[in-house]
């Protein structure tokens, strides 16, 4: 089974989750803009997956220098 196919299911899974909750509310436009972000929202995951850490790894921080205000 490949990653994509893994992926449509889940976003399946997600939308019809979706779909029976809300579905009664919501116009076919709606529904189809709901699938969109079901599936933008799965890729990302996805995404955010792949990315392999170790216990030691900590999260980036950004250094700005403090300059007082005259």
């Amino acid at each position: 089974m490949s990653d994509s196919d893994t992926e449509s299911r889940e976003a399946r899974a997600l939308f019809n989750l979706v779909r029976d909750r809300y579905g009664d509310r919501l116009g076919s436009e709606e529904l189809e803009g709901v699938r969109k972000g079901v599936e933008a929202v799965v890729e990302a995951a996805e995404a955010l997956r792949s990315v392999k850490l170790e216990n030691s790894d900590e999260p980036f921080s950004v250094f700005k220098p403090y300059r007082k205000e005259e």
